[in-house]
């Protein structure tokens, strides 16, 4: 249990920071996708996955640049962000944790408001821990002011309020329906 705790701990973290990792998992393409949301807005996804990518490789300056940067500006500025998001990532690794992947899915909700695009894409985190592998589903929300071709993203998981919701996307807070996020479930190592 206390592994889980400190594991929400960081989860939170992240939260602050756009709670971004990344994936080295083959991705499913877009042009095989079922969903219409996703052949609407393609790279929502592809952007969403190149953020998850920069983080586990430590590109965060890419990270930065492909995060809403109205939470940049809310956190302190881009110094502030890359230096919380770099510690976020060190407490994860000083603590035996393993970032394994975190993958995108296709968008579950879009929302245009004129040229605005917002999008809400489930995600899924797999953590390397001493007992096992720790899987959690979470959601990143994607904006593009330009009708979806530039993304950037949010994390909306744990402890992402309604109140947070209207600063950073006030033209669709009440609108945008995030999933809640569950408890990460332990894989244990056989």
């Amino acid at each position: 249990m206390k592994i889980l705790n400190a594991v929400f701990i960081t989860l939170l973290t992240f939260n602050i920071a756009s709670n971004v990792s990344a994936h080295f998992v083959a991705k499913r393409s877009l042009a095989q996708s079922n969903s219409p949301l996703a052949k609407s807005y393609p790279n929502a996804k592809i952007k969403a996955n190149q953020l998850n990518d920069a983080v586990l490789a430590e590109d965060y300056e890419k990270a930065a640049d492909l995060t809403h940067q109205k939470l940049i500006q809310l956190i302190g500025g881009r110094a502030k962000y890359l230096r919380i998001l770099k510690e976020g990532m060190n407490e994860i690794q000083s603590e035996g944790f393993r970032l394994i992947s975190t993958v995108s899915e296709d968008p579950t909700q879009i929302i245009e408001v004129g040229s605005d695009v917002y999008a809400v894409l489930p995600t899924t985190m797999k953590i390397k821990v001493a007992e096992g592998l720790l899987v959690g589903q979470s959601s990143l929300i994607g904006f593009s002011n330009d009708r979806g071709e530039h993304w950037a993203f949010v994390d909306a998981g744990r402890g992402f309020s309604q109140e947070q919701l209207r600063v950073l996307f006030p033209a669709v807070a009440d609108r945008l329906k995030i999933p809640e996020q569950k408890r990460p479930v332990l894989q244990r190592a056989p």
